[in-house]
């Protein structure tokens, strides 16, 4: 009678240890996941000095500019960064007459002097360096005969404007380092009109131009800012 007992309390114990093992829960290990850091990319920048090839968009001349007269550029291959475009070709710049004469007497060639300014990128101006100095051709034989045939009346006989036609090629170099974004736009640190003043003032016609405009007297400031254009390259 005992076993029977006993027999009936095991069979009881191993249906309950089964019962619970069907209703428990499964165990479920977790699966930790690994934190992938992605590093920002790396801003990009165009350091002082770097050459872009600018062409005139407009015609300039001996005859038709003067002094202080603006000329418009355009940037003419795309300026890049690795395989990023930072510069677009076709991107407008400027220029500046700091000097000319127009046709002169006895055949004298005119001459004509010219400054690169800056490039305009998406209304940031980039200040950019670069002087030129072109000369008309002389007209020396019709000088050698007028002299002859009318004596001071030669003086009559003048030379060939200076001209930059429109295309001409003009080598420009960055004036100073520009920082762009990773995707090639112009970074919002670049302060452009500090970075014009200070181009502006690395150059002779630009500090002369500055002293002029302290000047207290409107008539000294004027006669002041027009002897600045009279100290040219030689």
């Amino acid at each position: 009678m005992k076993k029977l007992f006993a027999g009936a309390a095991i069979a009881a114990l191993v249906a309950t240890s089964l019962s619970a093992q069907e209703t428990a829960p499964a165990q479920v290990t977790p699966i930790l996941a690994t934190a992938v850091t992605v590093a920002p990319a790396a801003p990009l920048s165009l350091n002082s000095g770097t050459p872009i090839t600018l062409a005139m968009a407009e015609e300039v001349n001996s005859s038709t500019h003067r002094e202080g007269d603006t000329f418009r550029l355009t940037v003419l291959n795309d300026v890049m960064i690795g395989n990023t475009v930072v510069i677009p070709r076709g991107t407008p710049g400027s220029g500046e007459v700091t000097w000319r004469t127009g046709k002169g007497a006895f055949g004298k060639s005119g001459k004509m002097e010219v400054s690169l300014r800056y490039i305009d990128l998406n209304g940031q101006h980039i200040p950019v360096t670069g002087d030129f100095r072109q000369e008309g051709e002389g007209n020396t034989i019709a000088t050698g005969v007028g002299i002859i045939a009318v004596g001071v009346f030669a003086g009559f006989i003048t030379g060939k404007r200076a001209r930059l036609p429109v295309g001409r090629e003009l080598m420009a170099q960055l004036a100073q380092s520009v920082p762009f974004n990773p995707d090639g736009h112009l970074a919002s640190s670049f302060d452009s009109a500090a970075a014009m003043h200070i181009a502006e003032m690395n150059t002779s016609i630009g500090q002369c131009r500055a002293a002029a405009q302290a000047l207290e007297k409107a008539g000294d400031r004027e006669d002041a800012l027009e002897d600045c254009y009279t100290k040219r390259m030689e």
